[in-house]
């Protein structure tokens, strides 16, 4: 028999006639809790759908793309036991001191898991993997990592649990990506940003994708219109899994794999080249900005990634553009955020 008991989440409030849509729409996005119960209130008509933490904006944005007024909201809910916490399954298993240092958190990435697991806890590794290998059905790998480093960024993983496995297929969106974790740089927490700005291009564009990796943003981009992205990356690795994932997705437009510096790319590109430019090395993305906006059409839309504090970063004056939006994307640390800035090109 399944227990239930319940837990406080982060959810969305939507009205009772769309709930169904909505709870689909989440579902489909990868945002909604599994094994929780939705709360309904007959008697104002809502219904409130539990979320994945930290997800509550996200959520109330692609309701409100589609249509469906919500507002975010945090309730009790009640769950099963499959709805268990990996930290749960922990407790009397490690020292209490141990548990609190334990990182909450983790990244899925297609089949392997990745935790930030302090280097002084590694031998409770195998006990922390399994863990969240039970809470998380298809995880066949779970890895510890630390900072990135290196040209490439590529993480430095050590195996905690599970097979020697490094290559999987992500999924995010509906849009496969191959991807071997020990060889190329890749962040699942962005598959929003990817989705969000595939949104905005349309049928017939020219897209250039510097610092690409994988290929994320030309995939989704790819799927949804007819345009051409170039996808620039100096990882050969990473080009080789874009080709990988190309061939695995069924694509409306197209997607060229360019291996090189973005420097020595930016060198052949003329003037105007491109109707969007994104730009996702977020500690360095500002160093480009000129080229950016050099190589970018009348009108055209630059998507640049920076990191900074608790303001935005500074932008010094820009000719011949205007920034049109500037938003956090995601805590990259304690304090610190990476920002997405949306800049316009305008010409005289």
């Amino acid at each position: 028999m399944v227990q239930e008991a319940s837990r406080l989440a982060e959810c969305v409030e939507v009205e009772s006639v769309s709930a169904d849509k909505a709870i689909s729409l989440l579902r489909s996005f990868g945002l909604l809790l599994p094994n929780h119960s939705v709360k309904s209130d007959r008697l104002r008509r809502v219904v409130r759908v539990p979320v994945v933490e930290g997800s509550t904006s996200q959520a109330v944005e692609i309701l409100r793309n589609r249509g469906i007024f919500s507002v975010p909201c945090v309730d009790l809910f009640k769950t099963g036991s499959r709805g268990v916490r990996f930290i749960d399954l922990l407790r009397g298993l490690l020292p209490e001191d141990v548990l609190r240092r334990v990182p909450r958190s983790y990244q899925l990435i297609g089949s392997i898991a990745i935790i930030h697991l302090p280097e002084d806890l590694l031998s409770y590794g195998s006990l922390v993997g399994e863990a969240i290998a039970r809470v998380s059905p298809g995880v066949k790998t779970v890895y510890t990592s630390t900072a990135t480093e290196g040209e490439f960024r590529v993480k430095r993983l050590v195996k905690i649990w599970g097979e020697d496995l490094s290559e999987t297929v992500h999924t995010e969106y509906g849009i496969k990506l191959c991807v071997d974790v020990k060889k190329v740089y890749f962040n699942p927490s962005l598959s929003y940003e990817h989705w969000r700005v595939s949104e905005e291009v349309r049928d017939g564009e020219k897209v250039l994708d510097l610092f690409s990796g994988i290929g994320p943003y030309s995939l989704h981009i790819a799927s949804k219109r007819s345009a051409t992205c170039f996808a620039v990356d100096s990882n050969p690795w990473a080009i080789v899994y874009l080709a990988k994932s190309i061939s695995l997705n069924k694509l409306k437009g197209r997607v060229v794999p360019v291996l090189s510096k973005v420097e020595e790319f930016l060198e052949l590109v003329s003037e105007r080249a491109f109707s969007r430019v994104i730009i996702d090395l977020p500690h360095r993305s500002l160093e480009y900005l000129s080229d950016v906006l050099n190589v970018l059409s009348c009108g055209g839309v630059g998507h640049v990634y920076a990191v900074s504090g608790e303001e935005p970063p500074e932008l010094k004056p820009l000719k011949s553009a205007y920034l049109a939006e500037v938003r956090k994307v995601l805590e990259y640390a304690p304090r610190k955020y990476i920002y997405g800035l949306k800049i316009v090109k305008t010409c005289s």
